[in-house]
């Protein structure tokens, strides 16, 4: 081989260890990506968690809405059944809430929150429906009443959560105690 075939060959090879060496990443490059990755996760969970507890509460809200439009053309459901009864009372509701989980007592569960009815002294059937886990699974609380129709209260401190702690239908009443109309 000549000097300048080798020359030619030392030339040709030395571009593509350049080329080589410039892909690969050093130690800062792999730690800037790291860092930036870690960044969008610690953006993205938060909003993440927010956006899956507003769709447990807007689950929440048409659950009790419909079951709401059924209490007066499926009233017997709930006078012998309590909520499981006024649910069985009304067909249409074997697909459309297929995840509701019977709970003891009378509780239904489904997306996070819980929900019963309760006969007030005046005789009128109020729905309710809170956080299974404040803050976990949801936030705000929610009665369905015929005279009142859909409050929502945004149980800021958590005081109604889990099977122990319904919201107190007496209280939920648009205007009171932080109370609002919701739909009627």
């Amino acid at each position: 081989m000549t000097t300048n075939a080798v020359a030619r060959a030392g030339a040709a090879s030395a571009p593509s260890e350049k080329v080589r060496a410039s892909a690969s990443l050093s130690a800062v490059d792999y730690l800037t990506l790291f860092l930036i990755g870690l960044v969008v996760v610690l953006v993205s969970l938060p909003r993440l968690r927010r956006f899956a507890l507003r769709e447990n509460e807007n689950d929440a809200i048409e659950l009790l809405a419909a079951l709401g439009e059924d209490m007066g053309e499926f009233s017997q459901g709930l006078s012998s059944g309590g909520l499981p009864g006024l649910l069985a009372a009304n067909a249409r509701h074997e697909n459309r809430f297929e995840d509701l989980e019977l709970l003891s007592g009378g509780l239904l569960r489904r997306h996070g929150y819980l929900f019963d009815a309760e006969q007030e002294p005046s005789g009128e059937w109020v729905l309710r429906g809170w956080p299974w886990d404040y803050g976990r699974t949801g936030l705000g609380s929610f009665v369905y009443s015929q005279s009142e129709g859909l409050v929502g209260n945004e149980n800021l401190n958590g005081t109604s959560d889990g099977s122990a702690r319904p919201p107190h239908a007496g209280d939920a009443h648009a205007g009171q105690l932080g109370w609002r109309a919701l739909r009627r």
